[in-house]
């Protein structure tokens, strides 16, 4: 099966971190490079162009976190992260941050995006 097949499967048409059901294409999350469906998530239009455009960013788009942060899917869980590290100052997704646990490889492919000023 290729990746999209795949994550359509995974999100059950969906994208995984808003819900959304249109626009859905693949996200490999950096700095992974492979096809690997474990290093991807399904995600909306929405969602991608405000991953990729900080300065577009909708926070209120964001309050989906609260329940994707849950995801078992590593890849959701480092999006995750760092839009809840991108949009801390607003205050709630702090407060989400606070209560969100990561393995520690996890934490640490969350953070080496962070670290190159992404």
């Amino acid at each position: 099966m290729n990746l999209t097949k795949t994550l359509h499967a995974r999100s059950s048409d969906q994208c995984e971190l808003c819900g959304d059901d249109h626009g859905l294409e693949p996200y490999c999350v950096p700095p992974k490079s492979s096809q690997d469906p474990d290093e991807n998530i399904l995600v909306c239009a929405e969602c991608l162009d405000q991953i990729e455009h900080p300065d577009m960013t909708d926070p209120d788009h964001w309050r989906c976190l609260n329940d994707s942060m849950w995801s078992d899917i590593p890849a959701v869980q480092v999006v995750c992260f760092r839009m809840l590290t991108r949009l801390s100052d607003e205050g709630w997704p702090q407060d989400l941050l606070d209560i969100l646990y990561l393995d520690d490889d996890v934490l640490a492919w969350a953070e080496q995006d962070q670290r190159k000023g992404n």
